[in-house]
This record gives structure tokens, sequence and C-alpha cells, in this order.
């Protein structure tokens, strides 16, 4: 008596789909975890902006790397590379220095008004929250520096 085989059951055309769904899930989720081949190197960056909100609710992200190098990212869209002159990183590096990410409140978002951008700043470990219903400085100086590098993915 022969030992008893695994095997996938069903008919010919129900084999093939499984395996067709099955490759085309593996296929989707390779491709998404993979680094620009391009990509500036750094891990995480020297700051990033992440922007989300609005009337769409979408969300939009710019890391910039110590270079002045830029990754930008869209919901939904493949992310892409861009520069900061040397003006504007020397400028974004004394905005992040005057910042005083110590004294500022990690969360100042205001209750009324749905649909404003959330934008949350980070640097050096240090991460702000704002909707900019309140004026924190430097920090609203930093989201109006690279807030227009995240306008080309709408």
């Amino acid at each position: 008596m022969r030992p008893p085989t695994a095997r996938v059951t069903g008919t010919a055309p129900f084999r093939w789909l499984f395996v067709l769904i099955a490759t085309a899930l593996l296929t989707v989720s390779a491709s998404g975890c993979g680094a620009l081949a391009d990509e500036p190197d750094g891990s995480g960056g020297f700051a990033s902006l992440h922007r989300e909100g609005g009337f769409a609710g979408r969300w939009d992200r710019v890391t910039v790397y110590d270079d002045g190098a830029l990754r930008i990212e869209h919901q939904g869209a493949r992310a892409s590379l861009a520069r900061l002159t040397g003006q504007e990183m020397s400028r974004l590096r004394a905005l992040l220095r005057e910042a005083g990410f110590a004294d500022l409140p990690r969360r100042s978002v205001s209750d009324i008004g749905g649909d404003r951008y959330v934008y949350r700043l980070t640097h050096r470990g240090h991460t702000i929250t704002t909707d900019q219903s309140r004026r924190l400085g430097a920090v609203d100086e930093v989201i109006d520096l690279l807030d227009p590098r995240l306008a080309g993915g709408r």
C-alpha cells in the first residue's frame, strides 16, 4: 500500500486561480517593502513633516536628510526625491535649533475646524503635532518652509 501524498484538491481551474491569487498577493506585498534605488542614505532622516486631513482626509510626508535631500510621499503614490537648496537647508537647521521643542506642547490641535490639516513635525526624537490654530513660532516657520514641497501630490 502506498502512503498518502499531499495534493491540492479541486478542479484544475480552481487550482490555477489559487496559484494566481497567491502569486499576486506575494508580488504586491513585496513591492511595497523596498526603498527607492536612489534613496539618500540615512535612517529616518534629519527631520520629517507629516501632513494629514483637509477635506479629502489624505496624508503626505516629506523627510529631510542631512545633505538636504528630500523624500516626498503622498498617499497612494510612489515616493519622489528632491533637494533643498543650501540656503533652505541652512534656514531649516536654524529654525529647528530655535524651535525649543522641550518648551512646546507635544500636541496643539483645536477641537474646532475639523477640515484643517494636522502636521506632525519630528526632529531628533522630538515630535510636535499642530494644526497651526495656535502659533508655535519657529515650528510654524518650518511647516511654512516644507509644506510647499507636499503640494505636488494633489
